[in-house]
């Protein structure tokens, strides 16, 4: 009976693993054979637009971020540009003012209350039609708001995200992390044309201002939440490829770690207060939540589960079969630990690059769950 027992959950495991790892991307190809949903596009649709960018001591980026902005194509007097400046003490604020007579509005707040208070602050000063919020830090193609607002044509389009770019050369896993977001923007394309996307990138992305529902105070996600949203009040979001950003990723694996642990965290924290869920009438879009994010999300306790199941099998059953896969993969996870820092020549490894790069997800997944499932989380820019 234990033996039953342990192979069933060994299957449901193995399910979570191979979609995570190719699965859901196979899947949605099919899906997409069979169902893709067209919708009205106007290259000639241009409404009232506000550029609202979140920003915490971006003195270093905030000058080239106003440049860029003040540079895109959209017709005279539509696009708005505000800069809402979250308790900044460097040279934010200063910087920001410098284009004010370029029609650049700064609303500076004195306290360090979390990027969700300062969205919450910005939109209650907008009243245009669509909202493009963006990060300090990426720089939009010039016909990137074009890109984004031809699809509020369609009243059925609620939010519309874009692609953001990361360019890490000299990173020590920047292969392995285009790797994954290649793929990561494959699967975005397919959930947004077989109906709606998952999320969207809080870097580059448009909503209908109506569709707004201010955030609590200490949400670690806005942009997952507030996408979802525009899903939740019947509306359909997107995906758009030839809306580009790029965001300069200067940081290394250590960082990195912490930003997905934030990451899965705030999902943790969206599912506890069902802010994300889709309405019951959305069946195909609560599948791809499950598969895209929450079986994400969860990644590292399935697989130690999953390894130490496997062990347990070929202890009870003695099967050899069991003991050397879930015993190499103990070992090798060990490895991976250790040798990059003994050795951080290895990572030149492309094959050993990209297992360390899943280590590291698989690390964060159990951390991330762990502070997701904590209370008190704290509210942080970074």
């Amino acid at each position: 009976m234990a033996i039953t027992i342990i192979n069933f959950f060994l299957v449901i495991l193995a399910t979570i693993i191979l979609f995570n790892f190719g699965g859901y991307t196979a899947l949605l190809k099919i899906i997409s054979a069979f169902r893709k949903i067209d919708h009205t596009i106007d290259d000639e649709f241009f409404p009232s637009v506000t550029l609202l960018i979140a920003a915490y001591n971006e003195a270093d980026i905030i000058k080239e971020k106003i440049e860029n902005s003040l540079a895109l194509r959209y017709p005279s007097g539509l696009l708005k540009i505000i800069v809402v400046s979250d308790g900044s003490t460097d040279a934010t604020n200063e910087i920001t003012n410098q284009f004010k007579h370029a029609g650049v509005q700064l609303i500076a707040d004195t306290s360090n209350q979390g990027k969700a208070t300062a969205l919450n602050t910005g939109m209650d000063e907008i009243t245009s039609e669509i909202v493009v919020l963006s990060d300090a830090n990426v720089m939009y193609q010039t016909n990137a708001v074009l890109k984004l607002v031809r699809h509020f044509s369609d009243e059925k389009i609620g939010a519309v995200s874009g692609k953001v770019i990361l360019v890490n050369e000299g990173l020590s896993y920047s292969n392995s992390e285009n790797t994954y977001y290649s793929v990561e923007h494959q699967i975005q394309q397919l959930e947004s044309d077989t109906g709606n996307l998952i999320g969207a990138d809080g870097a580059l992305y448009a909503l209908r201002r109506e569709l707004f529902r201010p955030l609590q105070k200490d949400t670690l996600l806005d942009d997952l939440v507030l996408s979802m949203g525009v899903i939740q009040q019947g509306k359909r979001l997107l995906f758009d490829a030839e809306a580009l950003g790029y965001e300069n990723n200067l940081t290394e694996m250590e960082s990195e770690y912490t930003r997905k642990v934030r990451i899965i965290a705030g999902g943790i924290q969206c599912l506890k207060r069902k802010t994300i869920w889709p309405p019951n009438s959305h069946p195909l879009t609560a599948a791809k939540l499950t598969c895209h994010k929450i079986m994400r999300w969860i990644i590292g306790p399935v697989f130690i589960l999953f390894v130490a199941l496997l062990l347990l099998r070929g202890i009870l059953i003695h099967d050899k079969t069991s003991l050397f896969l879930s015993t190499t993969t103990l070992l090798g996870l060990i490895a991976l630990q250790i040798l990059p820092r003994l050795f951080p020549t290895v990572l030149e490894s492309k094959a050993i690059n990209m297992l360390n790069y899943v280590l590291i997800m698989i690390k964060a997944s159990v951390v991330g769950c762990y502070k997701g499932l904590a209370t008190n989380q704290k509210v942080s820019w970074r």
